[in-house]
């Protein structure tokens, strides 16, 4: 685990159009509400899936879950880590969502001495958060992703002790 507070907090998926950038924004609303006590932490997220592409928008399940919680995602757009390598130099803490995820990001040259870490395995918890298909799939991984995320802030908030 790190021995410091990260001060950029990357999040990966398959494409970056549903776990990730749902997990991003609710961090960052997260950290928003905490103002000052975690610091000054950046939140980014892409995908690293062959499939991963520049520009696609966040599926409208995650729009209507995301503004479900207070969060107007506007404008964003999906970014694939192979193409944006300096999210992931600039990272200090790589999230992903699957052990297989976490897997290609090692392979990639810039993952050297990063923090990779399953979300679920950083929060102390085994196993991956799938991908959602069906409709209450989406909502069910909304909850999955908010439950390790409040496991991640209260790491955040004890301080370097991580």
């Amino acid at each position: 685990m790190l021995d410091k507070q990260p001060s950029h907090i990357l999040f990966v998926c398959d494409a970056n159009t549903c776990r990730s950038p749902m997990a991003e924004a609710m961090l960052k609303k997260m950290l928003a509400d905490f103002a000052g006590e975690a610091g000054e932490i950046k939140v980014s997220s892409a995908g690293v899936a062959p499939r991963a592409r520049d520009g696609s928008d966040i599926t409208l399940d995650v729009k209507w879950l995301l503004q479900e919680e207070g969060i107007a995602v506007e404008n964003f757009r999906s970014r694939d880590l192979k193409r944006h390598e300096e999210l992931l130099v600039e990272a200090d803490l790589v999230l992903t969502m699957s052990q297989e995820q976490k897997e290609r990001v090692r392979l990639l040259p810039q993952a050297d001495g990063k923090g990779i870490y399953t979300l679920k395995e950083y929060v102390g918890e085994a196993g991956d958060i799938a991908d959602p298909w069906g409709d209450d799939a989406y909502a069910l991984c909304r909850d999955e992703i908010k439950r390790c995320l409040q496991k991640l802030i209260t790491r955040l908030l004890s301080g370097p002790s991580l």
